[in-house]
């Protein structure tokens, strides 16, 4: 065993690995191969057994690391060609071998047998058909084919391939894509020695491969596309990568754990895809605002969160050219409209823009302040919401195309919805609300005012005060009162929505009186009186149903003001109105100033207990 072995790559019953440690493990004998999987989930450590740390993962999994004995079998590497026509061309299964192919030496009248039979004569026709459909190949896929060189060998530099190298280039010289990810390549010379064979080559894909370092003097000439997902190298070293590729115009470096961009890229990038990487904020993507010619940057499925990492400061002293027209942030961790208000000012030319799948978007359109829906936007108004924010150069939404009608209805949603939150507020507050939405003098401009009805106000002594119209005056402070017998009760404080129905309210007083589900009847003793000879006892009880249109009777409690000068009390008795199971809201009964509301919760599986709960509405 020698070091030379660490950094190479082995296929174990066709799970791939890189050998990461040669050498011994304390309480065993024997020499030990640690391994990385590709399949981090394979593994049963890090590199680390009882206490002794032996190599490190590249992979943060905790279990990406295992041992192995050197002597356990591994699979056959294969060469370039030799995975080219087991791909594309494999003949072996007629009597023909790599060799015959690559060289055309098959000898003339080679028979083909079948069970000891003839059937089939395969001379010069046949191995020429073969090479010339490889000749003529332009997109050669080879990912997962253990391809580790020019030669099926781990030790290239030690077998003179030149011969070989050069056989390339005859036997497929108008590839122009060519994939040769999830592979056994382990070193950049050897991808060098292929590529450099393949003068028509355009696009190339080395995903899931681990690398070792780069060496001195490679340069990648004619290449304009490299695929570098899933080799878990770091930024700095994709940087160094993409620097020998001159002609290089589209880098993808997803799922490689990046979490910033620590230096700029070659300035002739114009499509930059990274994503599924751990990025979490924009101020992180700094470097890549340097790039001249970037058209378009995916940061798909990171977790972007933030406007700047591990700071509350929203400014950014960055901006990227205006030939960026096309951004992906969808399904990032977005929470906030604080990072769509500030993207058309860090990416000023966009005119494409993907931003689904963000948590912002499971919220209600309104903040809780202005409010108590709790139903998240639906898919209309997160597009409206979004496409509000951005001038009219945006031309396209997460694939839909842009209208004029859509752009002008988005945009009064929006005003509307600033409108309303306006009217939540105070005065003071406006300033604060107007910066979170930096179009609304614009908007303002194009279309209507909204029309601002405060419903925070302060008095003249500065305090704030609810307006009686306002959402937040529909929230009711209940006091909820059950007599348990002998003049004794329990009692409970909520604070109940308008918008409550009977169901709902139902299942509160269920909870907080540990009562059985929907077993009892709420009835609702109003502040308006009626003669005692007229209604008495239960019947006296006025069903309240939702699809009831007749008003409730006039509320003669004036008539009780002459108490003193005579009217004799006893005589009246409050109207009830029971709340029967409705969807319609509570705040429905309860318009106008209600001061007192006593709401009786009657049992009757307890028939010698009247129980009952008082509801004070304040």
């Amino acid at each position: 065993m020698t070091v030379s072995l660490v950094g190479q790559r082995r296929s174990f019953d066709g799970h791939l690995s890189t050998i990461r440690y040669v050498g011994t493990v304390q309480g065993t004998t024997g020499d030990w191969l640690g391994v990385e999987w590709d399949d981090a989930s394979r593994g049963k450590h890090s590199g680390e057994h009882k206490g002794v740390r032996y190599f490190s993962c590249k992979s943060k999994h905790p279990t990406a690391g295992s041992f192995v004995r050197p002597s356990r079998p591994s699979d056959q590497p294969l060469s370039f060609l030799e995975a080219l026509r087991e791909k594309y061309a494999s003949e072996t299964e007629h009597g023909l071998s790599h060799n015959d192919l690559a060289s055309g030496s098959a000898i003339q009248g080679k028979a083909i047998e079948i069970s000891g039979k003839v059937v089939e004569e395969v001379g010069f026709d046949k191995i020429r058909k073969q090479l010339a459909e490889l000749q003529e190949l332009r997109i050669v896929l080879l990912d997962g084919l253990r391809v580790v060189g020019v030669l099926a060998s781990y030790n290239q530099a030690q077998v003179s391939h030149n011969e070989a190298a050069q056989k390339i280039g005859e036997t497929c010289p108008k590839i122009t894509e060519l994939d040769l990810s999830r592979s056994l390549l382990s070193r950049w010379r050897d991808v060098w020695d292929i590529c450099d064979q393949l003068k028509h080559l355009k696009r190339l894909r080395l995903n899931g491969n681990r690398f070792q370092a780069l060496e001195e003097d490679l340069i990648f000439k004619g290449i304009t596309e490299l695929h570098l997902e899933q080799t878990l190298l770091s930024w700095d070293e994709i940087t160094a990568i993409a620097y020998r590729f001159p002609d290089l115009t589209s880098l993808t470096a997803s799922a490689n754990q990046l979490s910033e961009i620590t230096c700029p890229l070659p300035s002739t990038i114009t499509t930059l895809t990274l994503e599924h990487n751990e990025i979490t904020s924009i101020s992180a993507l700094r470097h890549l605002a340097a790039l001249p010619k970037l058209e378009h940057l995916s940061l798909r499925g990171n977790g972007i969160s933030t406007v700047n990492q591990n700071t509350t400061d929203t400014n950014l002293d960055f901006q990227f050219p205006p030939t960026l027209r096309s951004l992906d942030l969808s399904r990032n961790d977005i929470t906030s409209w604080t990072i769509l208000n500030k993207l058309p000012t860090v990416f000023p030319g966009l005119t494409t823009l993907r931003i689904t799948a963000n948590p912002l978007f499971d919220q209600p359109p309104l903040p809780p302040s202005v409010t108590d829906d709790s139903k998240p936007m639906t898919v209309d108004e997160a597009f409206m919401l979004t496409l509000s924010r951005f001038p009219p150069s945006l031309t396209t939404l997460n694939y839909s195309t842009i209208s004029p009608q859509d752009r002008s209805n988005a945009e009064m949603y929006y005003l509307s919805l600033i409108g309303k939150e306006l009217s939540a507020t105070t005065e003071e507050e406006e300033p604060a609300i107007l910066a979170t939405h930096p179009r609304y003098s614009e908007l303002c401009e194009l279309y209507v005012e909204p029309t601002i009805t405060r419903a925070v106000l302060s008095n003249s002594s500065g305090a704030r005060v609810i307006h009686p119209r306002s959402v937040a005056a529909r929230l009711v402070k209940m006091a909820f009162r059950l007599p348990t017998g002998n003049d004794e009760s329990k009692s409970q404080v909520k604070e109940i929505p308008g918008s409550f129905d009977t169901y709902q309210v139902k299942a509160l007083v269920s909870r907080l009186f540990g009562l059985p589900a929907f077993g009892f009847r709420l009835v609702w003793e109003t502040d308006e009186w009626d003669p005692v000879e007229k209604q008495v006892g239960d019947e006296a009880v006025v069903e309240w149903n939702e699809d009831s249109e007749d008003e409730l009777p006039l509320d003669i409690g004036s008539e009780l003001e002459k108490t003193d000068n005579g009217l004799d009390k006893s005589r009246f008795v409050r109207r009830e109105v029971e709340l029967v199971d409705s969807t319609r809201d509570i705040g429905f009964l309860f318009q106008g100033e209600v001061g007192e509301v006593r709401v009786r919760v009657e049992i009757p599986d307890y028939a010698s207990t009247r129980s009952a709960a008082v509801a004070t509405f304040e």
